[in-house]
């Protein structure tokens, strides 16, 4: 079967191309896509940052939500016409129609047309994170950045029992965001109050950190406000280059370090599968975050606004 999908064909250029679909295997199904969010992963193959080997022309996407049409023999649970959320690292989600397995796809309840605030692949990341953070009753916990992805883990973090939630920034916008989602204290670094509330908390040193800003500076953070045998959590994928780590702090600080990508986990489905019913409940709500949504013909419009971080962005959603 032929279908359409946005193609990443040169450094910062996407463009929409045919492609042929055989009909899922025994053990996926075959979905048609209705929306396909960008993530920061997405943006970095814009900037032609390629995994080893990966060569143009491709078809990538691993954010969507669809509806099924056909399912593999050996599928049980899923039906032609159920409504979807999907996660995969190269299952061409950004394409009209993709072959998922079906551990990969989690049923929507309801009648639901908003297709884009149904994303649940980076909820189910932000839940692995929240559970290799290894919280506990009463711990002080510093956010450091507040994207798409630390602003869902803020979401999730108010529903913890942690004493105090910390979020560190450079962006007014996105702290104001984190403080209505429940931070007990935000400092913007780029101020000089932030400076002076950075300096106090140095002085009264976290139990964890999460670094979700993806920059060495963030990072280095960890050295400054994080206490003696505190947790240090990476959450984010640095992807961009390579990063120092003084392993003499490490180890004279006595921290543990956790580098929470969903690899970390042997049971990451299971955490997808638990992501819809804590939407569903509330817990996680994408419509303050989603920012653009555009049609799958201006993807190349999308991309570019996606990968500047212009136009007040925070996330992204193809519509088709």
């Amino acid at each position: 079967m032929k279908a359409t999908g946005v193609f990443y064909v040169a450094p910062e250029k996407v463009e929409l191309r045919e492609f042929e679909i055989a009909d899922p295997d025994l053990f996926e199904v075959q979905i048609e896509l209705k929306a396909t969010a960008l993530c920061a992963w997405d943006q970095a193959l814009y900037k032609g940052i390629l995994p080893a080997g990966t060569t143009y022309p491709f078809l990538h996407g691993h954010e969507g939500v669809g509806i099924v049409r056909k399912v593999g023999a050996r599928v049980a649970g899923l039906a032609p016409g159920d409504k979807v959320t999907a996660m995969g690292n190269d299952s061409g989600l950004f394409g009209q129609f993709a072959n998922v397995p079906a551990t990969a796809v989690a049923r929507l309840e309801g009648d639901v047309e908003d297709y884009e605030l149904w994303i649940a692949e980076p909820v189910a990341c932000v839940l692995n994170g929240i559970e290799w953070a290894k919280l506990r009753p009463g711990d002080r916990v510093a956010l450091v950045g507040t994207g798409f992805m630390g602003l869902l883990l803020m979401q999730a973090l108010r529903h913890t029992l942690v004493h105090e939630v910390i979020a560190v920034d450079v962006d007014a916008r996105r702290l104001e965001l984190a403080r209505q989602f429940g931070a007990d204290q935000i400092i913007n670094l780029s101020t000089d109050e932030g400076s002076r509330a950075m300096e106090a908390l140095k002085a009264h040193p976290v139990d964890v950190m999460i670094e979700a800003a993806g920059a060495q500076p963030a990072f280095d953070l960890n050295y400054e406000i994080l206490r003696e045998a505190g947790r240090l959590v990476i959450f984010s994928w640095h992807k961009d280059g390579d990063r120092r780590v003084d392993l003499g702090a490490w180890h004279m600080m006595g921290i543990e370090v956790y580098n929470a990508s969903p690899n970390i986990s042997r049971h990451f489905p299971q955490i997808f599968a638990r992501t819809v019913p804590l939407m569903q409940k509330g817990i996680f709500d994408l419509k303050p975050l989603v920012t653009h949504v555009m049609p799958v013909s201006q993807a190349s419009e999308m991309f570019d606004i996606a990968s500047h971080q212009s136009d007040g962005y925070i996330k992204g959603v193809l519509r088709w």
